[in-house]
């Protein structure tokens, strides 16, 4: 058995959406900026479970107190609206046994109950099938990945409330670091329709533009943003947003 630790990030009252399990450590961290006093929960918690409140937002500054505070060989990003599955625990033992020093494994999320995602059960990620790693998924080996932290420029609670899982992925990759891909599915996560709106306003777009810039370069940013938009090109042109996409660049 290798030792994991669960660390769950959560905003003002989203602390009580959290299911904790018995068969797993925790480390919450918390984001109070409502000026609510949450003590008498946190008197509560169960004993596999260690609190760190905070008083700044942006979901990878919690993202990165976690990793400061984590005990475990291996940290576990995780949403407080999340479901752990049974079978996590025993695939995330198989992943380390079969496949050792890895930097990061990145397990599969889905909103119904099935055991597996379409596609190769094992990949190793790079810079640019790295854009499909969710933060729910990221397994991250610590004594490996020590210095790494998010971007803190991105992510929810930021001006661009996205990409900081990729970020993450790919300074660890440039770090000479391997990263392997699992499509066993974990948890469970409800559907989220509104995560697939990247194109509603100008500054999402720009979002993911800045995202790759900051991954793997300006020149190369660019080449992957226009990719990215040839590939999203019907999305684009059914919701009549290629003005959204010029405003972009700006």
């Amino acid at each position: 058995m290798h030792n994991l630790e669960i660390a769950v990030s959560t905003l003002n009252d989203g602390i009580y959406n959290i299911t904790f399990r018995d068969d797993y450590d925790y480390l919450v961290v918390h984001q109070i900026t409502n000026g609510q006093d949450y003590s008498n929960l946190t008197s509560k918690l169960p004993s596999n479970v260690r609190y760190v409140a905070s008083y700044e937002k942006g979901l990878s500054k919690s993202r990165n107190l976690a990793l400061e505070h984590a005990k475990a060989d291996y940290v576990w990003i995780m949403d407080d609206d999340v479901l752990i599955h049974d079978r996590a625990n025993s695939h995330f033992n198989h992943l380390v046994e079969t496949y050792p020093d890895h930097g990061m494994y990145v397990v599969s999320h889905h909103h119904e109950d099935v055991e597996f995602l379409p596609g190769e059960k094992y990949q190793v990620l790079n810079d640019v099938s790295a854009a499909n790693v969710s933060s729910i998924d990221m397994i991250i080996n610590r004594r490996l990945c020590s210095n790494l932290r998010f971007n803190e420029k991105f992510g929810l609670g930021t001006d661009f409330p996205s990409g900081e899982e990729y970020i993450f992925t790919c300074n660890l990759l440039l770090a000479g670091q391997k990263v392997l891909k699992s499509r066993t599915v974990c948890t469970y996560h409800p559907l989220i329709s509104s995560g697939q709106d990247f194109y509603s306003t100008p500054n999402k777009l720009k979002a993911k533009l800045e995202m790759f810039k900051a991954a793997t370069g300006g020149l190369k940013g660019h080449v992957y943003y226009l990719a990215f938009l040839i590939k999203k090109a019907k999305i684009i042109m059914k919701n009549k947003a290629w003005g959204n996409v010029f405003r972009s660049f700006l």
